[in-house]
């Protein structure tokens, strides 16, 4: 089949898919774009979520039905499906499924975090180099996540996105993979998963690596959302990710002592890409002057947290560090376009990449989790849900516009917020039939 841009971007447009790996871009620009090569991110390297391999296992046909939406619609000549290749099952799986097919390649990769960062997987799977701050159709690739492709595939059927799929794992008694409408709170994700095993509870929303920590159980799921991990508010990894910047910033400068295994364990650094965790460290030390030159070592951190969680050996903060840099660069318009640091030169990649990955069980120990690898399979939620609270913005770009009013009536599939066809954003649909409640941030929809 020929290209069939304009067709595709507008149904997967209408039907409000996004990236549901976490970014949220919205698919339908990704759709519009000339690529050589379409890559099905299967990766998940975050510890114990496992919502894209339960889509992949649940979904294979659609999955890649999807996958074979988006080649068409960019006119790629190469399609790949990467995922781990330790899930058997599924290599097996995808192999006789893609038997046939002289288009689409299998890409097995080893159990590292992060084989999923775009940066690493274009490279993989292409053997191109994403140029520095830029993004992956600079070197003709287009990426997805399996469960954005599986909503591609729906859309498609005239299906728009009203549900996600996201892991609830860590101190639950029934660690599970679940398909809940948008816009249930994260209280009745843990519920669904036999409630927390521990009293006094945080959560981790998106993983224990690049995932942010709450307390907030009425925060609600969303297109983007792909894990929920309940540890106890004293876990090391709670208290890693909670300390205030006076803080990292002060231990940091009076501790780090320069051995620079932030930075040679860094995936960016390993790929060839100027980003050195351990000069910004060194940025703590001087006045301004000298610090934002030091911190611009910073602007290509991709903020995987590899630096602050495994390699430092003191349990400094090197990823927030480079957080707080870029910040302060963006204040004074620095950017990695108008950098000193950037010379224009392409990244090389370091001889020593293939030996300094990390492996996910390695990982997974250091941050203190092994006692909470489970199994989470995909199963019903097990209860029906009267009430939820869809926000207006779940994706990259400007918010939906609401598109009901208080009192309508609406279906699960209705459209509830809309978003100009020259502006960057997606539709926002209902996800159950009910009433409009309220009108905001956020459509409240009771039954």
């Amino acid at each position: 089949m020929g290209p069939m841009s304009s067709s595709a971007a507008e149904f997967i447009r209408q039907s409000g898919v996004v990236g549901a790996g976490g970014a949220g871009f919205p698919t339908h620009i990704k759709a519009e774009a000339k690529a050589d090569d379409v890559i099905a991110n299967g990766a998940e390297c975050e510890p114990l979520l496992q919502k894209d391999r339960e889509v992949m296992k649940a979904f294979p046909e659609e999955v890649l039905r999807g996958l074979s939406i988006m080649a068409d619609a960019t006119g790629a000549s190469r399609a790949t499906m990467a995922l781990k290749k330790k899930h058997a099952d599924l290599v097996s799986d995808f192999t006789l499924r893609l038997k046939n097919d002289p288009r689409t390649v299998l890409l097995a990769l080893g159990d590292f975090y992060p084989a999923g960062d775009e940066y690493s997987l274009v490279y993989d799977a292409t053997g191109r180099l994403i140029p520095p701050g830029g993004i992956p159709i600079q070197v003709g690739a287009v990426v997805n996540n399996v469960e954005s492709l599986l909503n591609v595939h729906r859309a498609a059927e005239g299906l728009p996105v009203t549900d996600t799929y996201l892991t609830v794992a860590g101190a639950v008694k029934r660690p599970c993979t679940l398909k809940l409408p948008i816009g249930v709170t994260f209280a009745e994700a843990v519920e669904c998963a036999g409630g927390a095993s521990v009293s006094d509870a945080a959560i981790l929303d998106g993983g224990a690596m690049m995932g942010k920590v709450t307390e907030d159980l009425q925060s609600v799921v969303d297109k983007t959302s792909g894990g929920l991990i309940v540890l106890p508010k004293n876990h090391s990894t709670i208290v890693n990710k909670t300390k205030p910047r006076e803080q990292y910033s002060r231990i940091g400068r009076s501790a780090c002592d320069q051995c620079s295994f932030c930075t040679q364990f860094c995936p960016r650094y390993l790929l060839g890409y100027s980003i050195e965790p351990h000069r910004v460290m060194r940025s703590l030390s001087f006045a301004k002057d000298k610090s934002n030159v030091l911190s611009e070592w910073a602007l290509l951190c991709c903020e995987c947290s590899l630096c602050s969680l495994y390699a430092c050996p003191e349990n400094l903060d090197p990823k927030n560090v480079c957080v707080s840099g870029k910040a302060d660069l963006r204040e004074i318009g620095t950017l990695w376009k108008n950098a000193k640091l950037n010379t224009g030169k392409a990244p090389e990649v370091h001889p020593m990449r293939d030996y300094r990955k990390v492996p996910v069980d390695r990982l997974t120990k250091r941050l203190g989790l092994a006692q909470y690898k489970a199994d989470a399979p995909l199963m019903e939620p097990g209860r029906d849900f009267s009430k939820v609270r869809v926000p207006l913005k779940q994706h990259v770009g400007v918010p939906a516009k609401a598109h009901v009013r208080v009192g309508d009536r609406v279906k699960k599939g209705d459209v509830i917020g809309v978003v100009p066809a020259d502006a960057l954003g997606a539709i926002v649909h209902a996800s159950i039939d009910g009433f409009v409640k309220s009108v905001d941030t956020h459509v409240l929809i009771e039954r």
